[in-house]
């Protein structure tokens, strides 16, 4: 059942690639909010808690990049990668990959309108994964089977170890994406 889903998503990939229409990259793009609690120690050895949201990932992500204007970058679901991507411009040209889900165990509906998951999560270049994702998928496709629409709803959590000065840190939250988000009130937060 596995393989056969993901030759599914594989066909309507590569169909969307290779049609007319307008941007297929673009299509697969899709608002993504993560509102998220990261735990990590202090030199006392407390447990210290602070927010994390998409302004955490753009700025890291920035700042990995070497870049120092945040003008308009934006977080957002890849559905064709199935990663949490930082883009730029009205162009969404791919700044950095933040996360990326894969392993998924899915449980679909008859026609593939609605998907429930279990992904693992790769934190940005990592080929191990230290998390995971528990959401559910709604697919919109138009008269021509082309995606018009999309969301995913989830929690997620996931790990990052500790390196230099910085300890193990653990994140747990949930995770939005898909069409409908209101881009102008993220934008004026920040997120």
């Amino acid at each position: 059942m596995k393989k056969h889903k993901i030759l599914a998503l594989t066909a309507i990939t590569l169909l969307f690639a290779s049609s007319g229409l307008q941007s297929a990259r673009a299509q697969e793009l899709f608002r993504a909010v993560l509102s998220a609690v990261c735990i990590s120690t202090n030199q006392e050895g407390g447990l210290v808690y602070h927010s994390f949201s998409n302004r955490n990932l753009i700025r890291d992500c920035a700042m990995e990049q070497g870049l120092t204007n945040l003008m308009g970058l934006r977080l957002v679901f890849d559905v064709g990668n199935n990663a949490l991507e930082v883009v730029s411009g009205t162009n969404q040209t791919l700044v950095c990959t933040a996360l990326t889900f894969q392993d998924s165990v899915s449980l679909a509906n008859t026609n593939k309108t609605k998907v429930e998951l279990l992904a693992s999560v790769l934190v940005e270049t990592n080929k191990v994964a230290s998390g995971t994702l528990a959401a559910t998928e709604r697919f919109v496709y138009g008269s021509s089977n082309q995606l018009t629409g999309f969301t995913l709803a989830g929690r997620i959590q996931y790990s990052i170890a500790a390196s230099g000065t910085n300890s193990t840190k653990i994140y747990r939250g949930v995770l939005a994406a898909g069409s409908g988000f209101d881009e102008d009130e993220h934008e004026e937060r920040g997120d």
